[in-house]
């Protein structure tokens, strides 16, 4: 077999215990739907929210061939995922995560399903896009997605995205169009995921402010010892929201959250949502030629909570 193949088979088996097959059963007419999900640890599974109905009969087949029951926890609006507690542990060796600064345009990766509960399918692709916003309709963003074009289909949606030494980069969402898909970045889904479970829900913040991305001159780099060359020039304040409150000003240059370096809207937002609604996050700026620490209170997106950037 020739070394190509034998890598992404290695691949496959390395994270093939990461990988379940689901049904659900609507109980009122016997209708059944079918797909894939990812297991986050030994007793909870990730899956398209279509599978998020309390009311359907959920079974989950674990790579082992065991059938197992399961139960809706919470579906979360943002991302279109339902978190599920299996009933009994499954027992296995989880894969590890794939490290998020790996995850660069070329990269090889490997696309999971298990739609009919036969076994696995697979397809192949390269990263495109690995740290990619994109805003919905109603011009909600989504943080932290990665563009694919390993095909991703209706049966693999809920599935792993992994690298080809097996570790898990994302969870497959949606074909978006031209022959590529969406996923969401692991770390993402993991955090959401966990917040669901201790929680019952995620936090998923907005800032009241918009910027753009912007290269910080090396003479203020070294003159404020910055950990990055990188942040994010303030464009626009809201009348009210979270960054009104805390004191952003036009033209702010966005360093860090809490100690953690940002580059961009997506980061700052990725970096709030570590906390929950109501706690308060150091937001460092430079402004005027010093650097200065805003309290901001994180609050969830209104529109989400009712159903912003």
């Amino acid at each position: 077999m020739d070394p190509w193949s034998e890598t992404n088979i290695r691949a496959l088996e390395t994270a093939r215990a990461s990988l379940v097959h689901i049904s659900a059963k609507d109980p009122k007419d016997g209708s059944v739907a079918l797909g894939s999900a990812t297991v986050i640890d030994h007793y909870h599974v990730v899956a398209s929210a279509q599978f998020g109905d309390d009311t359907d009969e959920i079974t989950v087949t674990t790579f082992d061939g065991r059938k197992r029951k399961a139960r809706p926890l919470a579906t979360d609006p943002l991302y279109f995922i339902a978190v599920l507690r299996v009933e009994g542990r499954i027992e296995a060796d989880l894969p590890a995560l794939a490290d998020l600064a790996e995850l660069v345009p070329g990269r090889l990766v490997l696309s999971l399903g298990d739609p009919f509960g036969y076994g696995p399918t697979v397809s192949m692709g390269v990263i495109g896009a690995a740290d990619r916003t994109i805003y919905r309709p109603e011009r909600i963003p989504v943080d932290g997605l990665i563009v694919t074009d390993a095909v991703i289909h209706p049966g693999n949606m809920g599935g792993p995205l992994i690298t080809l030494d097996g570790r898990v980069a994302g969870v497959n969402g949606i074909a978006w169009g031209q022959g590529l898909g969406l996923a969401v970045q692991a770390e993402t889904i993991w955090r959401v995921a966990n917040q669901i479970i201790e929680y019952g829900e995620a936090t998923h913040p907005w800032l009241g402010f918009g910027g753009e991305p912007e290269v910080i001159d090396q003479a203020l780099v070294r003159l404020f010892d910055l950990p990055v060359d990188r942040g994010v020039v303030v464009a626009y304040v809201a009348s009210e929201g979270p960054g009104r409150d805390a004191g952003v000003e036009p033209l702010d240059l966005v360093v860090g959250v809490d100690g953690l370096s940002v580059a961009s809207l997506g980061a700052i937002r990725r970096a709030l949502a570590r906390r929950r609604p109501g706690e308060r996050a150091k937001l460092t700026v430079l402004r005027g030629g010093e650097l200065i620490d805003l309290d901001i209170r994180v609050e969830n997106m209104p529109r989400l909570t009712k159903s912003e950037n």
